[in-house]
């Protein structure tokens, strides 16, 4: 999962570094909670850290592109000495709860005469929820054992807008704000609470109480982006 972040997150900077007419940057948006995802997880904040690339259409107040957006929504460190049977030595159990969304994009931006250009914003594709564990000594030490304990995907769509605030000069890119309604089908996860390890169980067992809902978010974001052909405007 990590090759592939990382892959998306290169192949989005060189694309964008090397095309006429694209944008790109990094966007910070924050998952509040609402309707029945709310009723599931309470008041947990999905952070989202994301690379964007956009087409922006010569002479048209369209752009498309993709973004590639990662978060943690739930940590939980446990210190055992039952992990392996015959061994009571004390490990660090870490797991965390990841959130990948990849999404297509599309913007309208009216033609105004402000200095801050309003946009409208969709997005369509797809969150991979998934669960990963770490077993080490200590936390400077290397993983014993790690793996995958769970994942799913699920179709996700987003709508909103927002506004986009130039630079001193205009030219290099701007600053944006924007607020996005997001919502998909229902979908299986785990809060830090749904996993239980009970040593009792053979040579120990994991057992998971998945949660299944929609994800319905509001997510209001912040961003910077560049323009990768200086002096097109």
């Amino acid at each position: 999962m990590r090759r592939l972040i990382f892959t998306g997150i290169f192949l989005l900077c060189t694309s964008a570094l090397h095309a006429q007419d694209i944008l790109y940057g990094f966007q910070a948006n924050a998952g509040i909670p609402v309707k029945e995802l709310r009723e599931k997880v309470g008041n947990i904040v999905f952070p989202e850290y994301t690379l964007v690339a956009f087409y922006s259409f010569p002479y048209r107040p369209i752009e498309v592109g993709l973004s590639i957006g990662y978060g943690i929504y739930g940590t939980k460190l446990e210190k055992r000495t039952d992990l392996y049977p015959g061994f009571s030595d004390e490990y660090r159990l870490r797991r965390n709860n990841n959130l990948l969304a990849l999404m297509g994009v599309f913007r309208y931006n009216p033609e105004v005469s402000w200095r801050v250009q309003p946009f409208l914003e969709a997005q369509m594709g797809a969150n991979y929820f998934y669960t990963r564990f770490k077993i080490r000594e200590s936390r400077y030490y290397d993983p014993i054992e790690e793996g995958m304990d769970f994942d799913a995907w699920v179709m996700a769509f987003r709508f909103g807008g927002g506004i986009k605030i130039p630079f001193k000069n205009k030219d290099l890119g701007f600053f944006e704000l924007k607020v996005l309604y997001h919502d998909s089908g229902p979908v299986d996860y785990l809060r830090r609470q749904d996993t239980e390890y009970q040593p009792d169980k053979g040579d120990g067992e994991f057992v998971y109480n998945p949660q299944r809902s929609t994800i319905n978010m509001i997510q209001p974001g912040i961003g910077l982006i560049l323009f990768s052909d200086y002096g097109r405007y």
